[in-house]
């Protein structure tokens, strides 16, 4: 069984090396002053661009990965425990997931 893993793992990393290789050896290599300008739908914008960060869904987007973390820890759970015990330590979980979730869907820092 460790020799079939070895085997996956050498293999997996050949054809991605290979695979950097072939792209680096093919891509074509012709910069341009006009393929580094920024568009703004096809054409060349107006004024110079402020590149900035807009926060306004990061709390979402947050809670989006912690959700979804949890769902797989709960996955897991479902699939591998046997132990009907360590269900409550699962019930505390989820209410200690639902803590932030409500805070950011009741409208809290959203500036």
């Amino acid at each position: 069984m460790l020799y079939d893993f070895i085997v996956f793992i050498v293999v997996i990393t050949l054809a991605a090396l290979l695979i950097w290789l072939m792209s680096v050896a093919i891509a074509p290599r012709n910069p341009h002053p006009v393929k580094d300008d920024t568009y703004e739908c096809g054409l060349p914008a107006p004024e110079p661009i402020i590149s900035s960060v807009n926060f306004q869904y990061y709390f979402y987007a947050i809670i989006f990965i912690a959700m979804d973390i949890a769902g797989v820890f709960f996955v897991l759970y479902v699939i591998g425990n046997s132990n009907p015990a360590y269900g409550w330590f699962f019930v505390l979980f989820a209410f200690l997931l639902m803590i932030p979730l409500s805070y950011v869907m009741l409208g809290g820092k959203r500036e």
